[in-house]
This record gives C-alpha cells, structure tokens and sequence, in this order.
C-alpha cells in the first residue's frame, strides 16, 4: 500500500486535483483564427517543433510529399500543444508542484525492471530484423516504421513515464552553439542538395545525408541496425 501511495498519480490527490481543474478553467480554448495562429506561433519556439518543421521541409523538396505532410501535421500538433501549455503556465504557477506538470501515466520511481528490460530488447530486435528484411520505401516497411514512431509519439505526448529531476534550462551559450550546429547542418543539407544533378538523382560529389547513409540502408543488416539505433535513441527520449 505504501508504495502504491509512493506511485499514484500526482492528480490522484483531491487537493492537487482540485487546483489541476481550476488553473484549466482559467485558460479558454481559442475562438478566433487570429488566437490559433498566435498559439501556433507561441510554440514554433520549441526546438522539436523547428527540427520538424525543418526535416519536413528537405522531406517535400526531395521528392517525398506524404512523409513530409505527416511530419508537418505532427509538428503544428506540437506547436498548438506547447502553446496551450504556455497559456497554462502563469495559472499553473500558482498551484502545487505536482500540479504544475499533470501526467495522464502512473510514473514509476525507479527504472523499469530487468525483466521488462530483456522483453523490450527482444521485442525491439524481432522488429528490426522484420522491417530491416522489407525493401526500402516499401508499404510494410513504411508502415512499421510509422506505427512505432507514432506509439512514441503518444507516450511521450501523455508526459514523464517516470518521476525524476526536471532539468535545469540549458546556458544562453549552449543554446547559441547547438542553435547554430543545427542551422550549419541544415543549410550544408540544402547546399549539397541543391547541387545534386537534380533532387531525386544522388550525388557523391554533393552528398546530402541520405545519399551519405544510402550504403548502410541498402542491405538489410544495415536497416536492422539502423532500426535497433532508431528504437535505443526513442526508448531514450521517453524514459527522459
């Protein structure tokens, strides 16, 4: 019972639950177009939502329109996420601590067990060596990648699977050299692929990063384990 008490979710408690229904109702939803895209904006800040909208972008121009949209829709759902969030913030403020970061999971105070650590692993390389066996851009292979893909997206969208420190916002300076990383990287993609013959013919000359990995993704051992990586960096991201 203890530690069921230990675990039990933050809105579980009448009181913090109280306070979680009063700072939701002192923020409305938007009516106007003008406060959707103000919203939308208000969350285009968040660097997720940039990389999106960014990988959504090379995505279109490189021939692939349906992965791109798909990118693109996630992104603004992200983007009018984080702007209802900050709508939510300066009431949430004022509440308790628990109730300023609502999770709609049961969050666990210590890693996952090794059990289900050896299910997972096992789970994760049947998956790889399935979908890495599918030709590349095929139906199976699309479709397993996106349904994975988008199951993390859900968990990590429901908030923290586990309690832990919330991180401390990064230094101005780290902000500026990852910031700028990422646009040197992205402007060296549009470069290389803006030189290529045409965009859908690669070009070593002017590799872009697809034409860089086209070696590793072209047998299936090396989708597999490009599918191993993909799933180690989610499985990651979620446990932050």
């Amino acid at each position: 019972m203890a530690r069921l008490g230990r675990n039990r979710r933050p809105d579980s408690d009448p009181a913090v639950g109280s306070s979680v229904q009063v700072a939701d109702a002192l923020v409305t939803a938007p009516v106007t177009f003008a406060e959707r895209v103000l919203i939308m904006l208000a969350g285009i800040r968040q660097p997720i939502v940039a990389i999106l909208l960014l990988v959504s972008f090379f995505t279109v121009i490189s021939g692939k329109p349906l992965d791109g949209l798909l990118l693109a829709t996630v992104a603004a759902a992200l983007a009018r996420d984080t702007g209802m969030q900050s709508r939510r913030a300066p009431t949430q403020a004022a509440t308790a601590g628990a109730a300023a970061q609502p999770t709609v999971w049961r969050p666990r105070l210590a890693p996952p067990r090794l059990r289900l650590v050896a299910i997972g692993s096992t789970a994760a390389v049947v998956y790889a060596l399935t979908v890495g066996s599918f030709t590349r851009y095929s139906w199976p292979a699309t479709a397993g990648v996106m349904g994975l893909g988008a199951s993390v997206v859900v968990v990590g969208w429901g908030g923290p699977t586990r309690r832990r420190a919330i991180p401390a916002r990064l230094p101005r300076a780290a902000v500026i050299t990852w910031g700028s990383l990422l646009v040197a990287a992205g402007l060296w993609e549009l470069t290389a692929l803006l030189e290529q013959p045409n965009i859908e013919t690669s070009s070593y000359a002017h590799p872009t990063i697809s034409t860089l990995t086209d070696p590793l993704l072209s047998t299936a051992p090396g989708r597999s384990v490009a599918l191993l990586g993909w799933i180690a960096l989610g499985a990651y991201l979620v446990e932050r």
